[in-house]
């Protein structure tokens, strides 16, 4: 029995049966705080988490699959719109170069035809101040010659009513 005490001495001073204590408090521990349930949702975050990264990174290379096929076409877009736009450029030069002419053909007719108005206005009032001129002249002339000769006057007036006679009204 000395045997069995010494070696419950030698249990109790040793670390093993700290040891054991320490196993079965922690043992209690874990059932009374349901740790494997809690070590389970835990694993099932992580799975979760790592689910989610894996798309996040499949899409993000989804993406830049896509941005670098974008890039990769955008010299020949950039090339193509420049060459439209050159298009359209030289299409509105045209258009105000045929424009320009246009108007100016519009204003050289509309000189031309100012210019032919005014010259008819001119000739006109040389005409009329020609005739004036002419009857001013023939009216002295017809006065003086009536004074030098006073018989033409009746010769003229015997003219003119033969001249109304022949209108009939």
């Amino acid at each position: 029995m000395n045997q069995l005490v010494n070696l419950w001495e030698l249990i109790l001073e040793s670390n093993t049966f700290n040891f054991v204590i320490l196993i079965v408090a922690l043992a209690i521990v874990m059932q009374k705080m349901n740790i494997s349930e809690k070590l389970s949702d835990l694993k099932n975050e992580v799975i979760a988490k790592l689910d989610t990264s894996k798309k996040a990174k499949e899409d993000a290379e989804n993406h830049y699959a896509d941005a670098k096929a974008k890039i990769a076409d955008l010299p020949n877009e950039i090339s193509g719109r420049l060459k439209l736009a050159k298009e359209q450029a030289d299409n509105v030069a045209k258009m105000i170069d045929e424009s320009k002419n246009k108007k100016l053909k519009q204003l050289s007719a509309n000189v031309t035809k100012i210019i032919n108005a005014e010259t008819k206005t001119l000739i006109t009032n040389l005409h009329d101040q020609t005739a004036d001129e002419a009857i001013n002249i023939a009216s002295r002339f017809i006065k003086n010659k009536i004074k030098e000769e006073p018989e033409l006057q009746n010769k003229y007036i015997e003219e003119s009513i033969r001249e109304l006679e022949k209108i009939s009204l």
